[in-house]
C-alpha cells in the first residue's frame, strides 16, 4: 500500500535578490588555455583508446603521455596570461 504525499511545490523566486552581474559570465574555461589543453587531452585519450583496443602497450602509453602534455600546456598557457581573467570585486 502506497501513501500519497501532497507537495506544495516551489516557492516563488524573488528576482530582486539575484545578483545578475555576478552570474553574467560564470567563466567556464572559454579561453585559449582551456580549449588548447582540452583538445590536446582529447587527442591523447583517443590515441590511448586506440592503443588499448589493439592491445599495443606502447601506443597506450603514448596516449597517456599526450594527456599529461595537454595538462602541462594548459597550465603554461594560463600562466602566460591566455587563461580566464580573474574576476575583480
Amino acid at each position: 500500500m502506497s501513501q500519497t504525499v501532497a507537495r506544495n511545490g516551489a516557492t516563488d523566486l524573488d528576482k530582486s535578490t539575484i545578483d545578475y552581474a555576478a552570474i553574467a559570465d560564470p567563466g567556464h574555461g572559454n579561453s585559449v588555455a582551456g580549449w588548447t589543453g582540452v583538445i590536446i587531452i582529447l587527442i591523447g585519450v583517443t590515441i590511448g583508446c586506440v592503443g588499448f583496443t589493439i592491445h599495443t602497450a606502447m601506443i597506450t602509453y603514448v596516449g597517456v603521455g599526450v594527456v599529461v602534455l595537454g595538462l602541462i600546456v594548459g597550465i603554461i598557457l594560463r600562466a602566460v596570461g591566455l587563461g580566464n581573467k580573474p574576476k575583480s570585486k
